[in-house]
C-alpha cells in the first residue's frame, strides 16, 4: 500500500514528494560526484558535474530524493552541454543545513552552489515535481542567466485549491495519507510546503523570463483508482493547469504521456532528453536571430 500510494499520488503535495522510493537507486559511474563548500559556514553540498558546452543544464530532483534521479539523463545531455546535477542539503551525500527548508532558502543555496563551483550561464533548468517550484524561483530572481526550462510532471500551486474545490474531503484524506508514510527526516520541510500549496500562492517575486519551456506531463491512468488523486477528474485538472502554464511563454510546449507515471526521468528519460535538445535548440535560434538581423 505505501509503495502504491508513493507511485500514484499526484496532487500538488503528491507531485512534490512521491519519487522517493524509486529515485534511489545506486548512482553509476557516469554520475560520480565531487563535494563542494558553499555557503559562509561553509556546508559541503554534493555535485556531479558532466561534460561541456555552451549552456550549463542544472538539474533539480524532487521532494526527498537527490540527483540519483537523473542517472538515465545527465550522461545524454552532458555529450552537448555541461550537466550538472546535485543533492540540496540533507540529501544524498550533501550536509544537513540549520535553516528551514523553505522553496527560498533552497534557491539562496542553489545560488551559492553555482558561486561555489563557478557554473557559468546561460542556464537551462531541468526541474522535476516539487523541485520545478525552485527552478521557477531561480529563474525569476535572475531572467538573464536563464536560457530555458524543461519542467518534468511539475508541481502546480494551483492544483490544490483546485482539488479541495472539486472534492475537499478526499483531496485532504490523500495529503493525510501521504503524510503517514512520509520519512521523520523529510517531515520538517512538508510542514512548510504544505500551506504554501493549499494557499495557491508561492512565496517568490518576479516574472518568469519568455524563455524556450518544455513541460513534460504524465497522463497515465489507473485502472481502478484507490486515491482522489488517481481519478480521472484529478489527472485532467493537472493535464489543464499544465498546459494552462505553459502558454505564458512564447516558445513553449507541453507533451504528455501516458507511458509513464510521475517519474519521467526514469521511465521514459528519452522524453526529457528530447526536451532539454528542443530547448537548447531554441535558445540558440533566439540569440542567433537578433545576430542575423543586425548583419542583413
Amino acid at each position: 500500500m505505501k509503495n502504491k500510494l508513493l507511485r500514484t499520488m499526484m496532487s500538488a503535495l503528491a507531485l512534490a514528494c512521491c519519487t522517493l522510493a524509486q529515485a534511489q537507486a545506486p548512482t553509476p559511474a557516469a554520475l560520480a560526484s565531487e563535494q563542494v563548500a558553499v555557503g559562509a559556514k561553509p556546508y559541503a553540498m554534493q555535485m556531479a558535474s558532466l561534460g561541456s558546452g555552451r549552456y550549463t543544464v542544472i538539474f533539480e530532483s524532487g521532494f526527498g530524493t537527490d540527483l540519483r534521479a537523473w542517472r538515465k539523463v545527465a550522461p545524454e545531455v552532458a555529450k552537448s552541454a555541461r550537466a550538472v546535477a546535485y543533492s540540496r542539503a540533507g540529501h544524498g551525500q550533501s550536509e544537513a543545513r540549520p535553516e528551514p527548508r523553505t522553496i527560498e532558502q533552497s534557491t539562496i543555496e542553489l545560488e551559492q552552489l553555482i558561486a561555489s563551483a563557478k557554473l557559468a550561464p546561460p542556464f537551462v533548468l531541468v526541474g522535476h515535481s516539487y523541485r520545478a517550484l525552485l527552478m521557477r524561483s531561480f529563474a525569476a530572481r535572475h531572467p538573464d542567466q536563464v536560457a530555458g526550462m524543461v519542467l518534468v510532471d511539475p508541481s502546480d500551486e494551483r492544483f490544490n485549491p483546485a482539488l479541495r474545490q472539486l472534492d475537499a474531503e478526499r483531496a485532504a484524506s490523500d495529503d493525510r495519507a501521504f503524510a503517514g508514510i512520509v520519512p521523520p527526516k523529510f517531515q520538517p520541510e512538508l510542514k512548510l510546503l504544505q500551506p504554501v500549496l493549499d494557499s495557491g500562492k508561492l512565496p517568490f517575486a518576479g516574472k518568469l523570463p519568455d524563455v524556450p519551456t518544455v513541460v513534460l506531463t504524465s497522463n497515465q491512468q489507473a485502472e481502478k483508482p484507490e486515491f482522489f488523486l488517481e481519478t480521472p477528474q484529478a489527472v485532467a485538472i493537472k493535464l489543464q493547469l499544465q498546459a494552462d502554464f505553459v502558454r505564458q511563454f512564447r516558445t513553449g510546449s507541453q507533451v504528455v504521456t501516458s507511458k509513464s507515471g510521475h517519474n519521467i526521468q526514469l521511465e521514459e528519460p528519452e522524453l526529457v532528453i528530447a526536451a532539454v535538445k528542443e530547448v537548447i535548440a531554441a535558445a540558440d535560434k533566439a540569440t542567433g536571430e537578433p545576430a542575423l538581423q543586425a548583419q542583413r
